[in-house]
């Protein structure tokens, strides 16, 4: 899981990470934010070893579900040709929040999770 920290309304966060070494591939994400509404134009670019995985504006709220999903249920899978590098790879990325501040707390944290596996 990745934490990216948003301090307030419409800020633009960096964040890097390493993906675990002991799986091969990365099978899917999931993004989880504090409230539903937290989505309204917020938006993520995601690399990971320096491959684009989500472009510059991709939004957060196509990464989401409800609460109702169950947890494995919950990410977007990648196809299996699609699968990508995991391995310890770097992963950077842009978490830009949509600015939308009704009933929004800030400081919020916003979670970023993968989905590993290995691969034979």
């Amino acid at each position: 899981m990745i934490k990216v920290k948003v301090e307030t309304p419409g800020q633009v966060v960096r964040f890097s990470a390493a993906t675990d070494k002991l799986y091969s591939k990365v099978e899917g994400i999931y993004v989880s934010l504090p409230k539903d509404e937290s989505h309204y134009n917020t938006t993520i670019e995601l690399r990971i070893a320096e491959n684009e995985v989500f472009p510059e504006g991709f939004e957060t709220r196509l990464l989401a579900t409800n609460q109702s999903a169950s947890p494995n249920e919950r990410f977007m899978m990648f196809d299996n040709d699609e699968l990508v590098e995991a391995a310890g790879s770097i992963i950077e990325g842009r978490f830009s929040d949509g600015g939308y501040t009704d009933g929004i707390v800030f400081p919020y944290t916003a979670n970023i999770y993968l989905k590993l596996k290995n691969v034979q």
